[in-house]
Formats: structure tokens, C-alpha cells, sequence
């Protein structure tokens, strides 16, 4: 004889109050050892040894149910007006940012005199092969510091939706991030410090839809000489950033969200180690004995 039983265990995504809930049917033989479950308010019988699998399946569905899925549909970078897009530009550190799942640390260490601008540019997806990518929106907390700008638009593919202005809307992220600092706009940032709001028909858009965020750190900076900028991004969903500017982007059926936030240090270059100096001083001896050999000679 065998005995069917149903294990249902709810999770709650957090979102708009939705529980899912997940059964797991487990059938066993009744020759030996037996655990006593309750569920649904009726009792059930199982095999004891099956009991740490059990729960380990309810635990295991529960934990899976609040983990979406993030994917990085694109990404781009700025630095000084230089456009790389979808490529990881000279000086930009990603060792330790995931490119599938686009979280993680992104640092990158800016030198050189003078005026200089670093941007950023992410387009994510949470749990798109489920609800697809056009209801997700997203907000900015916090103040951000002088200098500093940043975007949270529709990456530029159009929305199905119009926006205030009963236009079809586009998003101008991507115009923004490129041609911020370019040679035909030195100076100029275009990021425009809103969410979901396009310059070229002067209108907004009440999402939810299809989300990418931007940030310029460093923000259009100086670097004084012997100065150097280090720059850190850094994007997750574990939680938010405790303080300090930053954004979110999140999916309106999903439990996760993304959190963006960076910062900019300036420091001194550091001097050349005294080895280095003898090293190089020696060598320039060197040369000046070898002139004056072949001028005596």
C-alpha cells in the first residue's frame, strides 16, 4: 500500500500582497518507519527517512520563489567623451561585476590635468522570460552630490504606450549617455536627472515599462596636477545602500530590484617608489658615461 502526500508551502514575492503557492506530492511505501505531518488540516503518514528531503524540497521552493531573474540586456561607457558600447573601455575594472547578471563592483581610476567626465550606462531585465520587459519602472533616493548626474528612462526602442504629450514615446538615455563630453559637445552632460522623460517632444511617461538607468560619476570633474580620480559602481539586489544617492529599478511582479549607486575619490598619484628613481638614474649615468667614451674616443 502507498500513501500520497500533498506538501503545499506559500511564498510571498512582496509585491501588490501576490503568494504563490507551491505543492510538492511525495509518495511512499507504509512497510516501515513512519513521520506524521499535518497538512491542509488533514493527517497525513510518512516515511521518517524521507522527512529531511521534505523539508529540504518546501525550503527549497520557498527560497526559489523569491529569487527573480536579472539578466544585462546591454551596457555602455563614457569616459571623457569616448563611447564604448557594449565594451569595457581602457582603465574600467570589471573583474568583479558579473556581465550576464550585470551586478557587481565596476571601479575605473581616471588621470590626467584637467576636465574629464565619466558615464555609465546598464540596461536590465528582471524576470523577463516571465512577464516580459515593458513592467518594470524606477525612482532615484537620496540627493546626489555637485556634479553628479544621472537618468531612468526607456532604453530608445519606443514604448507602445504615449507619454504626456499624447506622443508615441521614445526614451533619450542612450542620446544622452553617448554624446555627453563628445567632440561636438565638449562640456556638455546631457543626462538629464529624471525618470522617464524625453527632451526632443518635451514630455514625460508613466511607466511601468521597458527600464534602463544611467549615472555619470565623477560627474564632470577636475583633476588638479599630481590628482587622480578613482571611480566605484556598484549594482545589486541583496538591498539597498544604507545613505547616498542612488537608484532602483524594479519589476512590478518580481520580488528583487536593482539598487545602483557609486561614488568618485580623489587622491594624489602616488610618488615613485625610491628603487624605481635609483634605477632610472643609474641608467641615465650610464648613458652620459657612454657619450662622453665616444667623445673622448
Amino acid at each position: 500500500m502507498f500513501i500520497k502526500t500533498l506538501i503545499i508551502t506559500k511564498s510571498y514575492t512582496g509585491v501588490e500582497n501576490i503568494w504563490f503557492e507551491y505543492c510538492c506530492e511525495i509518495i511512499t511505501s507504509k512497510k516501515s518507519g513512519y513521520l506524521h505531518l499535518t497538512s491542509g488540516g488533514e493527517s497525513k503518514v510518512m516515511k521518517h527517512r524521507y522527512s529531511a528531503w521534505i523539508m529540504a524540497s518546501v525550503l527549497g521552493l520557498a527560497a526559489f520563489s523569491s529569487q527573480a531573474e536579472v539578466d544585462l540586456k546591454d551596457f555602455a561607457f563614457n569616459v571623457d567623451g569616448a563611447f564604448s558600447a557594449a565594451a569595457v573601455p581602457a582603465g574600467v575594472d570589471v573583474s568583479g561585476f558579473d556581465m550576464v547578471t550585470g551586478l557587481g563592483i565596476v571601479t575605473a581610476t581616471i588621470t590626467g590635468t584637467g576636465d574629464h567626465f565619466f558615464g555609465a550606462w546598464f540596461d536590465h531585465e528582471i524576470d523577463q522570460a516571465i512577464n516580459t520587459h515593458f513592467n518594470e519602472t524606477g525612482w532615484a533616493t537620496g540627493a546626489p552630490v555637485a556634479g553628479q548626474s544621472w537618468e531612468i528612462d526607456e532604453p530608445g526602442f519606443g514604448s507602445p504606450t504615449n507619454g504626456s504629450a499624447g506622443l508615441p514615446y521614445t526614451g533619450d538615455i542612450y542620446w544622452n549617455i553617448e554624446n555627453s563630453y563628445s567632440p561636438s559637445n565638449p562640456g556638455d552632460v546631457f543626462l538629464d536627472n529624471q525618470v522617464f522623460y524625453d527632451w526632443n517632444d518635451d514630455q514625460t511617461f508613466t511607466p511601468p515599462d521597458d527600464v534602463s538607468m544611467a549615472m555619470a560619476m565623477g560627474w564632470d570633474f577636475t583633476l588638479a596636477v599630481g590628482e587622480q580620480a578613482f571611480i566605484e559602481l556598484v549594482l545589486m539586489t541583496d538591498a539597498p545602500p544604507v545613505g547616498g544617492f542612488y537608484l532602483t529599478q524594479a519589476d512590478d511582479t518580481s520580488p528583487d530590484q536593482i539598487f545602483f549607486s557609486g561614488s568618485l575619490t580623489r587622491s594624489s598619484i602616488p610618488a615613485p617608489e625610491p628603487s624605481v628613481l635609483l634605477f632610472f638614474g643609474a641608467g641615465l649615468l650610464g648613458l652620459g658615461s657612454i657619450r662622453r667614451r665616444k667623445h673622448t674616443a
